[in-house]
């Protein structure tokens, strides 16, 4: 309607004998583009198709114009300039693989509903959620079943429960499982000290320690088993009844809500369960006895029913460890994955292994010496003025192995080669950790093609 008026008063002043030929032409032209624009905007609408970012910015400047009253040709282009001026790039201006790369490692907000029904909005990596082993895992937490990951050493099963804690934004819950653990580690019990919760009841009711002993509501807990088939069959008893009462699914006949199981803590108080998701962890099925998985037993099998059908054989995600974790520290990454090799081929694993951990670790300490030495350039006082370097790292690391092993392992990655590379990597360009606009990126080519070859292997042989 209102482009419709527009055109009216142009062709107006396009017939106006009185108006200077100068006035005309200007008003002809601004007709022309209004034209112009109601026939795209048409066109458009008809076959469904969108304006290309850009053209649409253009359009809605030379509308506006008008409706304005701004009708010189020159000053309709002085708007339009003046607009994109301010036009920000959009992801619709980007090319398809830029797009692409983009989606595989942006941070996304997701809203999961918890237990209770309260929902939590957290920010965590998109290529984390598509792992199969994160969906599962989301999956058995909104289904109330419990979740049992077994698999070597390194392959990150602990690694899994800390990150999907961190997703649900709840408290993580730990009870390191051995002979040792006792009730009281489990239930609560009495101390010289006094009385102290269990950390399972802690979980089950969502009250946990603070930093000055006392405890405080929090909106939910991970409750993590680890090395649980390694806890002595009669303590594991104890689990057992919890484990089982968490899949309860009692509804009150009255209000039609369902009624939440309860357990007895060490004072024999009732807890009422609350929003508690249970991942177990172990390097052998539950019912397995291993030679080389020191001390654990054989449970029961009414211990493995609590985990049935949500037992998940866990493999290092290499792809996701190269790409994600060690993004922009291929080199590092590579030399792990090597001495990873290594260890396996010299059978050494009951002495040390490369996880997550180690690889963050070094990652870590690459980026502390490398500040430090950017402050020192750049006249900053630091307090670390000798900072530990990736040598130092890895040195220690070495030293938990036997002699033989140790020697046999550091020969086959050709170590004296990586602190070689290493001293090439401290000389490229370094954006400090405070920097949190620009990231470091140390990859090269012939890096990215090793170690996907690196991939191929160790999927292979582990």
């Amino acid at each position: 309607m209102e482009n419709e008026k527009q055109i009216d008063r142009l062709k107006a002043i396009i017939n106006d004998p009185s108006k200077s030929d100068k006035t005309r032409q200007t008003a002809q032209t601004a007709l022309d583009r209004l034209t112009a624009i109601g026939g795209v905007q048409m066109a458009s609408v008809q076959s469904g198709a969108s304006v290309d970012p850009t053209a649409q910015t253009i359009l809605d400047a030379i509308s506006n114009a008008l409706k304005s009253g701004i009708t010189s040709a020159t000053d309709i282009q002085r708007e339009i300039e003046e607009v994109l001026k301010y036009r920000k790039i959009n992801e619709s201006d980007l090319s398809d693989s830029l797009r692409a790369y983009i989606s595989s490692t942006k941070k996304i907000e997701i809203t999961i509903t918890q237990l209770s029904g309260i929902k939590s909005a957290t920010t965590t990596s998109d290529s984390f959620l598509k792992l199969d082993l994160t969906q599962n895992l989301l999956s058995d937490m909104k289904a109330r079943n419990n979740s049992y990951l077994y698999g070597g050493a390194g392959t990150g099963k602990t690694y899994s429960a800390e990150e999907i804690a961190n997703l649900l934004d709840w408290k993580l819950i730990t009870i390191n499982c051995s002979q040792y653990t006792s009730p009281l580690d489990i239930l609560g019990g009495q101390t010289i000290e006094g009385y102290v919760e269990g950390r399972l009841s802690q979980a089950w009711s969502n009250r946990v320690y603070d930093n000055t002993g006392k405890l405080v509501p929090v909106e939910g807990c991970v409750l993590l088993l680890d090395e649980l088939p390694k806890i002595d069959p009669n303590t594991a008893g104890l689990l057992n009844d919890a484990l089982a009462k968490v899949k309860t699914d009692k509804i009150d006949p009255t209000t039609m809500l369902p009624i939440m199981p309860k357990i007895r803590n060490g004072r024999g108080e009732e807890m009422e369960l609350k929003n508690l998701y249970v991942v177990g962890t172990g390097n052998v099925p539950l019912n397995t006895i291993d030679p080389d998985y020191e001390a654990n037993f054989k449970q029961d099998l009414s211990l493995q029913d609590r985990f049935i059908g949500s037992t998940y054989k866990v493999k290092v995600a290499y792809s996701y460890e190269l790409n994600n974790i060690m993004s922009g520290y291929a080199f590092i990454w590579i030399f792990l994955s090597k001495v990873r090799l290594a260890i396996h081929r010299n059978k050494a694993s009951a002495q040390a292994f490369v996880s997550l951990r180690i690889m963050i670790n070094a990652r870590e300490t690459y980026r502390v010496y490398r500040d430090v030495e950017y402050d020192k350039a750049n006249s900053k006082l630091d307090m670390v003025t000798k900072p530990k370097t990736l040598k130092d790292t890895m040195d220690s690391f070495f030293s938990l192995f036997k002699n033989a092993q140790r020697d046999a392992i550091i020969n086959e990655v050709d170590y004296p080669k990586f602190l070689q590379i290493v001293e090439q990597k401290n000389k490229m360009q370094y954006f400090p950790s405070v920097d949190k606009t620009k990231s470091n990126n140390f990859n090269t080519p012939d890096e990215m093609t090793e170690a996907n070859d690196l991939i191929i292997e160790m999927e292979k042989e582990l």
